[in-house]
């Protein structure tokens, strides 16, 4: 699985679709330091790391915002993923780069942010688009009137 992001990707939202491209770039940088100096992979690690508790709560503070309806589910995905990706930090700083460690880095983390992306963060796209073309509440009450039916 290529730790790249592709254009399939994207779900038409600045702010989320930079962030998954970035996440994707610290991702490939982080795979690319696995048999580097430690002090590199570190720093890849920690800005990979940055990039996610950033995207995360970016992306939970949008869906708090709109009153998005999956928010609680969406981030039970966010917090289940940060559980897996801590233990996969605290193996790498006790053990090093084993062969499980290895396979998280370069296999299940874009597997896991490909399918997060489509399976929760698509469904937000298409509700934060439906929203920016639907006229906001306020403004279909006054041009129909408060007693007059929208």
């Amino acid at each position: 699985m290529s730790s790249e992001w592709t254009p399939d990707l994207t779900l038409n939202h600045e702010l989320l679709d930079t962030q998954h491209a970035d996440l994707f770039r610290c991702l490939a940088q982080l795979a690319d330091c696995l048999s580097g100096p430690r002090e590199a992979m570190e720093k890849a690690l920690s800005e990979l790391s940055d990039s996610l508790v950033t995207h995360f709560a970016s992306e939970e503070q949008l869906m708090a915002e709109v009153l998005y309806p999956e928010r609680a589910r969406h981030k039970s995905a966010h917090e289940l993923f940060m559980a897996d990706y801590l233990q996969m930090r605290e193996t790498l700083g006790d053990e090093g780069v084993t062969p499980a460690v290895d396979d998280w880095v370069r296999r299940r983390l874009p597997e896991w942010l490909r399918f997060h992306i489509s399976v929760n963060d698509f469904p937000l796209g298409v509700f934060l688009a439906r929203r920016r073309t639907q006229p906001a509440a306020g403004a279909r009450m006054a041009r129909s009137g408060p007693n007059r039916p929208s």
